[in-house]
């Protein structure tokens, strides 16, 4: 609902700008807190209708040591942006949540809140009162411990690595408990050691060893660190896996976890900003913690530490996988695969047919073909209204976002993320576009009969598609009514459709002296004691005279002033050709019917 919302704007952004203030708890280099201020920043400025002006604060809190320097941090806070017009503050705390609540509330106090952080923290409830709320990741531990067992079974001691931070300590405590419950895995915590220390003793840990890799900031000397960084530093050293469960610390050379993903948590906070901005007020928000994480593993580690691809589960993003030939052109390798049994199918059918028909049939049936496509060419006159909405949605909404994507390119420097997703819009609506021209082009061409096995459902659907506009405008209720599954049929589907088109459209204009209320058109289909399948189209109009429905399918015998008399003569050789059978009647109540029969595929008898 966002992502619709944001493209119906897309292109017509408000001139008044919207100013939010991001406060960091650590430094401008911490990876986390980089990844998730990207995907935040996107993801408000890609459903905001308001330019953003995103302005960034840092307190580095790993260097603030007492209450003086945030007094000072406070104080900055206060002389510069007091008077300003802020819109939103955007917290990413670490453990301390002053800087979401008690910080903003004394100095902005009338300004919303919203924070999103990575923690084991006590959740800050209380804080909502101020008109505060965000998103809080838990670390998944079970999940990540579940993670090691099913990659590498065999593990027999996990030795629990953790930084000395009040921050870390609470994350050790989540592992310990955790761990109390997993039986026959012995757990050794290594948290009392500098990491120099570390980088010594990882080398010497024995097979059916893994380390679990807990949140890092300071080590046991007191020097700050973060987790990706000590990942980094261990993972080249040690003699056997290391796992994780931050995402920003996969690609240093471990294997992988049950994440929490900063740029998940990113987008998440942005959707939740912007329904704050949107005038929701954030203490009816409820905070969200979340436990679960995203299972993931580095591609490379797996092939370092000899892991079967076999054993990584079906919902685990894998990260870093070379992209192979399948990979790369899946998608392309199907379709031209699709294209050849296609075409094989098609001619075999071609040889088939052309053996069981003289050549005189073949003439007949080839002057009828010439006239149905003569009738299809005026069939579509009449659906212009469908042409014109169908084609004129797409080319409207390319010409929107061109002119967005000029709007762009005059910023300097020019937003490439957003000008590369404008360009994504218009290769989407280049293609709808194209759908509906390679329809039109496949209903005008001259062609001959090929049959093949169709799925019906699938026609009819096609074909109250194409008429979907013509029915609106002439305010006909629509009715399809399908059993749930219909057998293949043996048919060509340009033929058949031009059928179906014929029966709809004269059944539309049968009804155009009815009262509105009453115009129902009725379209069904339903399989015979026989296996055939007929489908039935019937309309409320004023039916057929009695003396005529004898002549209903002789060439040039028409009901109404304007018309050829080909359409239901060409209904009958088409439906002919196909082995089925076609024919009408008055309804008993009202209106009339039309129904025709075609033999399903012989499997299907």
């Amino acid at each position: 609902m966002l992502d619709a919302l944001a493209q119906s704007k897309r292109g017509r952004k408000d001139l008044n700008p919207k100013r939010v203030l991001i406060l960091f708890s650590e430094g401008r280099d911490t990876p986390g807190d980089i990844a998730m201020q990207q995907a935040f920043q996107m993801e408000l400025e890609k459903l905001s209708t308001n330019h953003v002006i995103f302005i960034e604060e840092h307190l580095y809190t790993r260097h603030v040591s007492d209450k003086e320097d945030f007094k000072i941090f406070q104080d900055y806070l206060g002389r510069k942006y007091t008077k300003k017009d802020l819109d939103l503050i955007m917290v990413f705390p670490s453990g301390d949540y002053t800087l979401a609540g008690a910080l903003p509330d004394k100095l902005f106090p009338e300004v919303p809140v919203v924070f999103a952080s990575v923690n084991d923290s006590v959740v800050p409830y209380d804080i909502s009162k101020l008109g505060v709320t965000g998103i809080i990741q838990r670390y998944d531990v079970r999940g990540t411990l579940g993670l090691i067992m099913r990659l590498q079974p065999d593990t027999h001691e996990v030795v629990v690595i953790g930084g000395n931070s009040e921050e870390d300590r609470k994350s050790l405590g989540r592992i310990i408990k955790t761990a109390q419950g997993l039986e026959g895995v012995q757990f050794k915590f290594w948290t009392n050691l500098p990491l120099p220390g570390l980088q010594l003793t990882v080398k010497l840990l024995m097979p059916g060893t893994t380390i679990l890799l807990s949140s890092f900031h300071r080590d046991a000397s007191g020097e700050p660190y973060s987790t990706p960084q000590v990942a980094q530093m261990l993972a080249p050293l040690a003699s056997v896996p290391i796992y994780v469960m931050g995402g920003m610390a996969v690609g240093s050379g471990v294997v992988g976890g049950v994440v929490a993903d900063s740029e998940t948590l990113g987008r998440r906070s942005g959707q939740l900003a912007f329904k704050v901005m949107g005038g929701i007020k954030p203490e009816s928000v409820p905070m969200e913690v979340e436990t679960k994480g995203t299972p993931m593993v580095d591609w490379r580690a797996l092939q370092h530490w000899h892991i079967s691809d076999n054993r990584v589960p079906g919902d685990c993003i894998i990260r870093y996988r070379p992209d192979t030939l399948w990979g790369l052109h899946r998608n392309l390798i199907l379709f031209s695969l699709a294209v050849i049994l296609t075409q094989t199918a098609t001619i075999v059918g071609l040889l088939a047919q052309r053996r069981r028909r003289h050549e005189a049939e073949q003439e007949i049936l080839e002057q009828r073909m010439v006239l149905a496509h003569i009738t299809r060419v005026s069939t579509l006159g009449q659906l212009t209204s469908m042409l014109a909405h169908e084609l004129g949605h797409p080319l409207g909404a390319i010409l929107r976002n061109t002119e967005a994507a000029e709007i762009f390119l005059k910023n300097k420097p020019p937003d490439w993320e957003e000008i590369r997703s404008i360009l994504e819009d218009i290769r989407k609506d280049d293609q709808r576009a194209s759908r509906v021209i390679d329809q039109l082009r496949s209903l005008l061409k001259r062609r001959s009969l090929e049959l093949k096995a169709l799925d019906l459902g699938e026609l009819l659907h096609e074909v109250v598609a194409l008429t979907e506009s013509d029915v609106r405008a002439r305010e006909v209720n629509l009715i399809l009514n399908l059993p749930p599954k219909l057998p293949p049929v043996y048919g060509d589907r340009i033929h058949l459709q031009q059928v179906l088109l014929n029966l709809i459209l004269n059944g539309i204009e049968a009804m155009a002296m009815v009262e509105k209320r009453e115009r129902q058109l009725t379209i069904g289909a339903e399989i015979k004691k026989d296996g055939h399948i007929e489908v039935m189209v019937s309309d409320c109009g004023t039916g057929i005279p009695p003396d005529k429905l004898k002549q209903l399918f002789e060439p040039f015998f028409t009901t109404k002033p304007e018309g050829m008399g080909m359409g239901l003569a060409i209904s009958k050789t088409i439906i002919d050709a196909h082995g089925g059978t076609i024919g009408g009647e008055n309804h008993a109540r009202r209106g009339a019917v039309f129904k025709f029969t075609l033999p399903p595929v012989p499997d299907h008898l």
